[in-house]
């Protein structure tokens, strides 16, 4: 369950309230606002943007929660816009929860091809001249070491372990 502190871009809009609690009082609220929160995240590991790019915390949240305002989902494939739509409805009831989530992205999944999980080249964000990264440099190395960790047996006697690949964490739950 979600803490009831977060940072505004990221929080349900029904976190927000302009009702006042009393001493020791707690808002209910249940695992949908999780829900809500996965939404904007991988809306902005799709996007590599910050949601609600050019408003300040208190802005964003304030538009999402007085005005409904979310995130464009209209250059996403059609049924990720459909995932991503549907976790952040403003009436939670109307959410998904996690299992159907995972359904969902699963189903998704499964419409990609191979050649559409290779992801794009890496970009240096932190240098100005923004260069691709070789595949020798000390991040893509230890990136790559931790894959190929993930894909080779500990010892000769344990089972040979899944390949782990862009989406295995959907798998695990």
């Amino acid at each position: 369950m979600t803490a009831e502190t977060g940072t505004y871009r990221w929080m349900a809009p029904e976190l927000y309230s302009t009702v006042t609690l009393r001493h020791g009082e707690k808002k209910h609220y249940n695992h949908k606002v999780d829900a809500y929160s996965f939404a904007i995240v991988l809306w902005e590991l799709i996007h590599n943007k910050l949601p609600f790019e050019g408003m300040s915390n208190l802005q964003a949240a304030y538009a999402a929660a007085f005005k409904n305002v979310r995130p464009s989902a209209d250059d996403l494939p059609k049924d990720l816009a459909m995932i991503v739509t549907s976790c952040w409805k403003e009436d939670p009831n109307d959410r998904p929860n996690f299992t159907e989530i995972i359904q969902m992205l699963l189903r998704c999944l499964s419409t990609i091809s191979a050649t559409e999980l290779v992801p794009p080249s890496i970009k240096r964000v932190f240098s100005s001249e923004n260069t691709v990264l070789p595949p020798e440099s000390p991040g893509t190395c230890s990136l790559m070491a931790v894959r190929d960790k993930d894909q080779i047996p500990t010892d000769a006697n344990s089972p040979q372990k899944e390949v782990r690949g862009s989406f295995f964490f959907f798998f695990c739950c």
